[in-house]
Formats: structure tokens, C-alpha cells, sequence
């Protein structure tokens, strides 16, 4: 696979508080794509995505060299975000004072030509395969389960108040285990991890609009200009892995 990232702090706000990181394998393979978006407050959600991915990039490579079965790879998320957690709130008693701090957590594995996915929070795991686009991740939070009910459209979600209120994220004592998923790896599939400061001001549509039209090395790029181009209202991290 070959793949490309940028993060932008975007136009609102005055620090990045997502944090990124790709796995290589020993010869210069990628084998784990890492996204995280904090949350909290001064300098609280920074850290908290910079333990998460630190914490989690340590061991992929590790369970990866092992040729694990699914079930291993999920073990060993499993223990690794339980221990990501607990060091999330020790880091909010210790330095925060009790403040809690929070962020999601996206890992995608690449391991006998399947992705394995873990995923907590509202980033989001794309692929783009035979000219279609498909969200691989389910969001946790407020708003989904609104449009999950059929209370609102996903057009109205896009507007609520609440739509950045999250059902399910690292740093807290409950509603902090991940979701997992499995989906093999195709010729010509393209894979896109984002925080929300990518979909929230540019749709799917226009995401499959770039990677149709863009060199692969600047699909990642673009996607951040354009987000920028639509307002910029949050930090803006994407990666992309090709085939």
C-alpha cells in the first residue's frame, strides 16, 4: 500500500488538537493507520489524542510481526485502549485537576490483506472501491443515534447544536470500548481516515469526487483545502492508503 496525510489546525481555532501516525513495517510497508481528535480543555485534548496514538502505535507493529488471527488483533486492541483510557484519566487527575479531557481513537491494521478496524468516537474510515464510497465506521455520537431513530435527516444533522456531542470516547469511566470491523483489502481500493473537520464541511459525495479526480499523492492535501475553502471551522486531519 502507499498512502499520504496532512493535518491543518483549520480557521477557527488556535490549536490542533488531532494527532496522526503511520506504521511501517521493515520494509517501509504501512501496517497501521492512527487517527485521534481531542477533546477538553487548555491543551487538555492535545494530549490526550497525542497518548492515545503514542500508546496505540506501539503496539501494532508488534501484534503485526506476529501474523496474529482476528481474534488476537482484537485482543490486543482490546488491552491496549483499556490501558490508553486508564492513562487518559490518570493524565486529567494528575495534571488537570479532575478536568477531563477525552479524544477518539481510529486504527486501522493491515494484516493478510485485510484492514482491521477499532474505532471510538466521530472520525470516520472511508473506501472508495468501484466508483462508490463507503463509510466503514459507525459514528458514536448524539447525532447519529437522532438519524439511527429517524428523529432527524442526515441533512438536518449537519446543523444541530449538538452535533459534535459524543456518545462514546476515550479519557471517561464508561462508554469508552471501541467497535471493531473487518474488511478485506481489494485491488484499487482506496482508504480515507478523517477527523470530523474533513466531513463536517465536505460531504462524502465530494470526497469521492476528489479521489476520482486527484493524483493519489494529493488527495489528502486537497481534501483539506477544499474543508478550508467551506469555512475551516474545526482541525483537519486526513490520511490516504492505496493499493
Amino acid at each position: 500500500m502507499k498512502y499520504a496525510a496532512i493535518s491543518d489546525i483549520g480557521l477557527k481555532r488556535d490549536k490542533n488538537e488531532d494527532n496522526w501516525n503511520i506504521i511501517l513495517d521493515k520494509e517501509g510497508n504501512p501496517v497501521g493507520f492512527i487517527i485521534a481528535d481531542g477533546m477538553g480543555g487548555h491543551f487538555a485534548g492535545e494530549e490526550a489524542s497525542r497518548i492515545a496514538v503514542e500508546e496505540i502505535s506501539s503496539m501494532v507493529l508488534d501484534c503485526v510481526a506476529q501474523n496474529p488471527t482476528p481474534e488476537t488483533i482484537q485482543k490486543v486492541l482490546t488491552d491496549r485502549i483499556l490501558e490508553i483510557n486508564n492513562k487518559i484519566m490518570q493524565f486529567s487527575n494528575d495534571k488537570l485537576g479532575g478536568l477531563e479531557s477525552g479524544t477518539t481513537l481510529s486504527v486501522g491494521v493491515v494484516s493478510n490483506n485485510c484492514l482491521y478496524i477499532a474505532h471510538i468516537g466521530d472520525s470516520r474510515v472511508y473506501c472508495i472501491r468501484d466508483n462508490k464510497i463507503i463509510r466503514l465506521t459507525q459514528d458514536h455520537s448524539y447525532v447519529a443515534e437522532l438519524i439511527k431513530d429517524g428523529i432527524i435527516s442526515s441533512d438536518e444533522a449537519v446543523n444541530h447544536p449538538n452535533r459534535n456531542r459524543l456518545t462514546r470516547a476515550l479519557g471517561f469511566k464508561e462508554n469508552f470500548m471501541p467497535d471493531f470491523y473487518t474488511f478485506p483489502i481489494l485491488p484499487g481500493d482506496v482508504y480515507v481516515f478523517c477527523t470530523d473537520g474533513l466531513y463536517e464541511d465536505v460531504d462524502d459525495q465530494k470526497i469521492l469526487d476528489v479521489v476520482n479526480t486527484e493524483p493519489r499523492q494529493t488527495v489528502a492535501k486537497r481534501l483539506v483545502e477544499m474543508a478550508k475553502e467551506h469555512g475551516g471551522n474545526d482541525n483537519i486531519t486526513v490520511i490516504v492508503a492505496w493499493m
